[in-house]
C-alpha cells in the first residue's frame, strides 16, 4: 500500500504548505506574505486563478483556538506568574502563531483545490 504522503492527490497539499507551487513544486507561491504569484516562474501554471478567500484564516482559528484558550486558562491558574508579563507574552505569541500558520494553511488550501482540477475550471471558464 502506497504513503499517504507520496499519492498524488496529496502532493500539491503538502507543496503548498512549503510555500512552492501546487503544479511543479519548483517555483514560489507568494510574491509577498499572503500575495499569490499570477504564474509560476518554474512551470508557468497559473496559481494566482485559485483563491482560497476566508478559508485559510478560518482554520488557522480553528486550529489555534483551543490551543491558545488552553494557555489563556493555565497562564491564569499561575498565581506566581506576574499578569504585566504574562498577558503580554501571550499576545506576542498569539501574534506570532497566527502570522506563521496563516501562510501555510492557504497554501495548503491552494494545494488542495489543486489537485481537485480548480485550475482546469478556471482554464475552461
Amino acid at each position: 500500500m502506497p504513503n499517504a504522503s507520496s499519492s498524488p492527490a496529496w502532493l500539491p497539499v503538502l507543496r503548498g504548505l512549503r510555500h512552492r507551487c501546487p503544479a511543479c513544486g519548483e517555483g514560489k507561491l507568494y510574491q509577498r506574505y499572503l500575495k499569490q504569484m499570477d504564474v509560476c516562474a518554474a512551470c508557468g501554471a497559473p496559481i494566482g486563478k485559485i483563491r482560497a478567500e476566508d478559508g485559510p484564516p478560518w482554520l488557522t482559528v480553528l486550529c489555534l483556538g483551543p490551543f491558545l484558550a488552553g494557555l489563556t486558562f493555565i497562564s491564569s491558574r499561575q498565581e506566581s506568574w506576574p499578569m504585566w508579563l504574562t498577558l503580554p507574552a501571550l499576545s506576542l505569541f498569539a501574534i506570532g502563531a497566527v502570522l506563521t500558520l496563516l501562510p501555510r494553511i492557504k497554501g495548503a488550501i491552494i494545494g488542495l483545490f489543486w489537485s481537485m482540477g480548480a485550475h482546469e475550471q478556471e482554464e475552461d471558464a
